[in-house]
């Protein structure tokens, strides 16, 4: 039996409400409650108050390896804090300790190929019946 609301986060560009190319470089988190997967309950933004340093410091691709210092992993870890409250979080790349951090949180990460969180949001509705939905 599924829940009837489920609740995702999207991390995106402010303005644009597009993916960031990385999921912590995020000015802020889309939350959407999703009812019974029909239709758009809650519709609410969060700020990410690491964009700044996560964008100078942490998460590209080329500082990824062999590194993750008690800053960095206490930045990922308030991040996680802000989302933990959703069922998943999904964006273009998380980084291996980035999902770490999320799933300590209890939510899971999603890696989206959709455009932007409405394409992905549009898609669980038209796409409702493969989740057991039947009304």
């Amino acid at each position: 039996m599924h829940s009837e609301i489920q609740r995702m986060g999207f991390g995106v560009i402010a303005d644009a409400d597009e993916y960031a190319e990385f999921f912590t470089h995020s000015d802020r988190f889309l939350i959407v409650d999703l009812k019974r997967r029909k239709e758009v309950i809650l519709r609410e933004y969060r700020p990410n108050p690491y964009v700044a340093i996560c964008k100078e410091k942490y998460g590209r691709k080329e500082l990824e390896f062999f590194k993750n210092d008690k800053e960095e992993q206490e930045i990922y870890r308030q991040i996680a804090e802000i989302v933990k409250d959703c069922k998943y979080v999904t964006g273009k790349n998380f980084g291996y300790f980035v999902k770490m951090a999320l799933e300590k949180a209890g939510t899971e990460s999603m890696l989206s190929n959709f455009e932007n969180p409405q394409e992905w949001i549009d898609s669980l509705i038209e796409n409702r019946a493969y989740a057991g939905y039947r009304d």
